[in-house]
């Protein structure tokens, strides 16, 4: 069925509809997006301070004690000290004496003094000789001042300053804080997850408190929403702090979900909008327009039987035949009714004992020149057709094909699983090719093709029944070939009898 204007309407103001939605939806999403972002920032602005206020102040209170400490004249005397024994007594009596030096380093895990590789004290803290031998090689061989080492399964990160006596470096100090106490320092706003903080030395992530590689240091200058580095003091330490777009891609997420949900609830609507006009709208418009063309075609194909009847009625009177006239208007009258009874359908079977009639008919009109060949089938009362099909088709192949003279009309019919075939055929003058191929052409536009010849109309109205009833996958079919002939095939779906 075609879609009336109604429907075409309403499929184009629903596809407005949906153009409409979809850019205030993207519109919404960038504007939100642009004032998340903003906030964002605002926030990290906000929180980078803090932090950065934080850990600057715990790193340069690490930078001033390193200082302190490689100039305290105790610390010197250990350094200059002759020999083991008198470096180990000086820092013994340093750690008795001197408890300012001591308060100063309150806050660090470990503290230790190297003269060399060999001799290092331990102020404070429990890291073990062997990390203590590899540090002082580090320190010896390394231009940063940062260190990090890893000692009992914990690691520290510190800085070493040296011991400066007449300008000259005697020895070195190391200071050194456990990580985990900087990841604490660092992890304050780890409930605002968008937020990351690193501690560099480079670009070598020393502590964070997201999981991050060195390689990505460069990608979250380049990408985070919101940047701020922060050289720490004169110790080389470095803080990071930005803002991840985590929340923005959220919004991407919830935005690409959302967009094709709420296409696809339009998608329903309009289908539900346009099966409820087709079922509560269009199709009785539809259907009350089918019905008035099926019962306009069948008048007319009804009239016409009604015409010929009463010219053979008229051919038996001018011959003198009154009697026999009046038989075959009784046989008319049957005919008649069938031909204008209220049912649309008819069994096979009942249709070709009508057809037999009708050519019994033809037979007194046309005497010695038809011969008649009507093959029945018991399985035809089991099948259904549209009233009043076949006869346009056997009168025009008497009227028509046997013009010339006498010949056989052969009516039978094929069923298929799916179909069913009736097949009326002549042996009269046929046509050629061209006339054939302009007839089907114009059985081809039944819809729209103006009234031909009488036989023509027959066809094309019949044509135009079956596209109506049963659709465009039916319809007439028609072979000739002059002087052997015409046949006329009428393909309908197989309707069972208990169907109607």
């Amino acid at each position: 069925m075609k879609i009336s204007g109604i429907l075409k309407r309403f499929l184009w103001a629903m596809f407005g509809l949906s153009v409409c939605l979809v850019l205030l939806w993207v519109t919404f999403y960038f504007l939100t997006l642009d004032v998340i972002r903003r906030n964002l920032k605002l926030q990290a602005e906000t929180a980078s301070e803090a932090i950065i206020a934080g850990v600057e102040g715990n790193l340069l209170s690490l930078e001033d004690a390193a200082y302190d400490l490689g100039h305290d004249s105790g610390v010197i005397r250990m350094a200059l000290a002759g020999d083991a024994v008198s470096f180990y007594r000086a820092g013994g009596e340093l750690m008795r004496e001197n408890g300012a030096l001591r308060s100063g380093f309150r806050d660090i895990d470990n503290v230790i003094v190297f003269r060399s590789e060999d001799q290092f004290y331990r102020l404070k803290g429990t890291v073990s000789n062997t990390t203590l031998r590899r540090l002082f090689y580090m320190i010896e061989n390394q231009e940063s001042r940062i260190i990090t080492v890893t000692s009992n399964d914990r690691t520290y990160i510190g800085l070493c300053g040296e011991i400066i006596d007449g300008g000259k470096t005697v020895g070195h100090v190391a200071l050194l804080q456990e990580q985990a106490r900087i990841e604490r320092l660092l992890g304050t706003y780890n409930d605002l997850d968008y937020l990351g903080v690193a501690l560099l030395s480079g670009d070598r992530v020393l502590s964070s408190n997201k999981e991050i590689r060195t390689v990505e240091v460069e990608r979250i200058r380049e990408q985070a929403v919101f940047v701020r580095e922060r050289e720490i003091g004169i110790s080389g330490y470095r803080l990071l702090v930005w803002c991840e777009d985590s929340i923005a891609a959220w919004l991407s997420g919830y935005f690409r979900l959302a967009m094709p949900v709420t296409v696809a609830v339009l998608v329903l609507i309009m289908l539900f909008f346009i099966r409820y006009l087709r079922r509560h709208m269009v199709e009785p418009i539809e259907l009350e327009k089918e019905r008035t063309l099926l019962t306009l075609l069948k008048k007319q194909i009804g009239a016409h039987f009604t015409v010929n009847s009463l010219n053979v009625i008229r051919a038996l009177i001018n011959k003198g035949e009154k009697e026999e006239a009046a038989h075959i208007c009784d046989e008319l009258s049957v005919l008649l009714r069938y031909a204008n009874a209220g049912d649309e359908y008819i069994t096979l079977l009942r249709e070709f004992f009508v057809l037999e009639q009708y050519v019994g008919i033809m037979q007194i009109r046309y005497p010695d020149r038809i011969e008649a060949q009507i093959e029945v089938d018991d399985a035809f009362a089991e099948i259904q057709i549209p009233r009043m099909l076949i006869q346009p088709l056997v009168e025009n192949a008497i009227v028509h094909g046997l013009s010339d003279g006498s010949g056989i009309i052969r009516l039978w019919a094929d069923i298929e699983e799916q179909a069913v075939i009736v097949h009326v055929s002549d042996n009269g003058r046929g046509m050629d090719s061209e006339k054939l191929e302009r007839l089907r052409e114009m059985i081809r536009c039944a819809d729209t093709a103006e009234n031909g010849e009488l036989q023509h109309v027959a066809l094309q109205n019949i044509e135009r029944r079956i596209r109506l009833v049963c659709g465009p996958a039916y319809g007439l079919s028609i072979s000739s070939a002059p002087g052997e002939g015409t046949e006329v095939s009428v393909r309908l779906p197989r309707t069972e009898a208990s169907e109607k």
